[in-house]
């Protein structure tokens, strides 16, 4: 009953998102992904946080009148049961597709990069057990302690970004003409998929204080503040990242490269202490993979808890054969991480925006036509 009543901030919910984002632009970036990048790509991210700006005032309309309720119920509220029930489960499938995905991605690619003679089965079952024990704890404990490691991750990027600048090449990065618009919109496609995520934080809307220190404090407009800060922040990010990319290697080469981040910071040297970068990557890439899958996993039980009518305890006692089920996805999504990432970037990312962004208008639509919104 305890756990039920805890409650996280709207801050600490972007915080959590901020991983997912930072993590997930780190796995997208691979060569199948990478037929959107062009030498313009690095503005790519301020066209990109545009139509999210504009969901983040759909989310705000959506929870206008439902602050105590999570996406599942309002869904459920708008479109019925037996409707809602249906829309819940294509969200659950999506976010079981979406963890495997990204579990596999990390196995791989931790293999490939750093432990070679090591099965990519070791590390995935490593982060999954990591992310289970997580949700078994309280959403309130996790979100501190995301939130107190949210500062250390911000200046460990920003270091490397400084670190990054000496190696960059100032004829890569082109200037930016009207005749790139269609270059910078194609790649904006992959960070709209990310981010349009940002609709699934509302399966946690029943655990979210949308006020201050006291219920009754004004919460008109809170939700649009902090999410528009931080998804400029996000942006922010994504943009230095992407300017690193391109300045160093060009946009061919990067096109080719399966880790263009990873190499970023393994070219980064220094002096002193620091040998390689490339240790910190390893790091931040560790960490930002754990707080993301746990994030989601969060979000997943939510769903499951909505879907199903259970109790918050079965719902952690089902998270056990779901991880298992998880585990078979990471290996039916493709026999290797090429096919893993064509099916992210051909199916998933797609299913993303139609989830993530185009579902929130359609249940504002409906709901205000039904009047219960």
């Amino acid at each position: 009953m305890y756990f039920m009543e805890r409650k996280i901030s709207i801050r600490q919910v972007m915080i959590l998102f901020f991983f997912s984002a930072v993590s997930g632009i780190m796995r997208i970036t691979t060569p199948e992904s990478n037929k959107f990048l062009s030498k313009s790509s690095w503005i790519s991210p301020f066209f990109a946080v545009l139509p999210i700006l504009v969901l983040i005032f759909i989310l705000d309309k959506l929870t206008e009148k439902h602050r105590d309720k999570s996406l599942a119920q309002i869904t459920e509220t708008v479109f019925g049961k037996i409707t809602g029930k249906i829309i819940l489960f294509l969200f659950l499938v999506h976010v079981l597709f979406f963890i495997s995905f990204f579990l596999r991605n990390f196995g791989e690619k931790f293999v490939s990069s750093i432990f070679p003679n090591v099965s990519p089965l070791f590390f995935i079952i490593i982060l999954l057990l990591s992310a289970l024990f997580a949700v078994r704890r309280n959403i309130e404990s996790f979100a501190r302690f995301s939130e107190f490691s949210f500062l250390i991750i911000c200046f460990i990027f920003i270091l490397a970004f400084f670190m990054a600048l000496f190696n960059i090449n100032p004829k890569n990065i082109y200037p930016v003409t009207y005749y790139d618009t269609t270059d910078i919109l194609k790649s904006s496609i992959p960070l709209i998929s990310l981010w349009s995520l940002l609709t699934f934080s509302l399966f946690l809307g029943d655990n979210i204080r949308y006020s201050g220190k006291l219920e009754t404090d004004n919460t008109a407009g809170i939700f649009k503040r902090t999410a528009t800060k931080f998804m400029l922040i996000i942006a922010l990010f994504n943009f230095l990242s992407l300017f690193a990319v391109i300045g160093i290697f060009n946009a061919e080469t990067a096109k080719n490269l399966s880790m263009p981040y990873f190499m970023i910071f393994k070219s980064i040297k220094s002096s002193g202490l620091i040998q390689s970068f490339e240790t910190f990557f390893i790091i931040l890439w560790a960490f930002t993979d754990f707080i993301m899958i746990a994030y989601y996993f969060f979000i997943l039980s939510k769903i499951f808890k909505n879907l199903f009518v259970i109790s918050e305890n079965n719902t952690k006692f089902f998270m056990f054969p779901v991880a298992f089920i998880i585990l078979i996805l990471t290996y039916l999504i493709g026999e290797n991480n090429f096919e893993a990432e064509y099916f992210y970037t051909n199916i998933l990312s797609y299913s993303s925006v139609i989830l993530g962004y185009v579902f929130p208008f359609l249940l504002l639509a409906v709901g205000k036509i039904r009047r219960v919104l």
